[in-house]
């Protein structure tokens, strides 16, 4: 945009050396906050909308969250955006998208009967609030799976919990962690693999690694730019024992694109790596397939 910024929170294999040093630099847990701040003058800034909106292959539309950017200077605190007119289309369906009154911030949009999100469909938002429109679309990735998992060697259940003990001492985020193999998505952008805490009453891991990363609140963190269909997730993107998922995804363009854009320049100013043509944001897409362990 021209007078502001925000901020948020193909299968074709490579040299791994080169995709080693990518992957190893995108450890972070992917922040979900907008912000806007004017960058010369602050009298020539107008709101735009912002998008926050993920589909996941086979699963139900979870929502859409709608926001307009605000002025850095900005006191309210509140950019949720309430009235909007909401739409997903996918071919000849289009679905209204409602905004959740039990939501207390709002700006958070639903449907009113569950759209499971279909591989390899093109699904199209379309938002009309603040007296503009702001679109995007997304291409779903195929569906993947779990081919495999292991730990130290040993092979772990695809299905079952399995308990893992977290090691006394864990130095770098090369340190062994557990190696997953999963189905190629053609046509994907990329991989990533994330480990997601279940537990919000677990205990917080303390390591030296983790502490420097400094997102002690966070949930779970994300590794991205993976090009091959294998990869270790680092005992580092564990935040909390207990249950954990450990996921890998295969992300379209917009998802991958947006990462790319954080990646860069630590937010989104004036960046290329936005797909969403009349606003701000991210509308992508990808699928997903999980295990759970305990970790102790």
């Amino acid at each position: 945009m021209a007078n502001g910024k925000w901020r948020m929170a193909s299968g074709e294999r490579r040299p791994r050396g080169f995709t080693r040093f990518v992957r190893d630099c995108m450890l972070f847990m992917l922040p979900v906050l907008f912000d806007a701040c004017t960058s010369v003058n602050e009298s020539t800034f107008s709101p735009q909308i912002a998008i926050q909106g993920y589909l996941y292959a086979n699963e139900p539309l979870d929502s859409i969250v709608i926001r307009e950017s605000i002025p850095i200077t900005g006191t309210s605190g509140n950019d949720r955006v309430s009235n909007a007119i909401v739409t997903l289309s996918t071919g000849d369906s289009v679905y209204r998208l409602h905004n959740d009154s039990s939501f207390v911030p709002g700006g958070r949009y639903l449907s009113d009967h569950p759209i499971v999100i279909q591989p390899g469909t093109t699904y199209t938002l379309r938002v009309e609030a603040l007296g503009q429109v702001a679109t995007a679309t997304t291409t779903v990735p195929s569906s993947i799976h779990l081919d495999s998992v292991t730990l130290n060697g040993q092979r772990l259940s695809l299905t079952a919990v399995d308990s893992v003990t977290y090691p006394k001492f864990v130095d770098s985020l090369g340190s062994p962690g557990i190696l997953m193999w999963w189905s190629p998505s053609p046509g994907s952008a990329g991989y990533g693999i994330e480990a997601i805490s279940l537990d919000t009453n677990a205990d917080t891991i303390l390591d030296a690694v983790s502490s420097a990363v400094g997102d002690s609140a966070a949930m779970g963190r994300y590794r991205f730019f993976i090009l091959s269909t294998d990869e270790q997730v680092v005992w580092p993107q564990f935040t909390r024992y207990g249950l954990n998922a450990i996921r890998a995804l295969a992300l379209d363009k917009n998802y991958e694109d947006y990462v790319l854009g954080l990646y860069l320049s630590g937010s989104q100013f004036n960046n290329s790596t936005l797909d969403v043509q009349g606003g701000l944001g991210i509308f992508g897409s990808a699928a997903r397939t999980s295990k759970l362990v305990y970790l102790r």
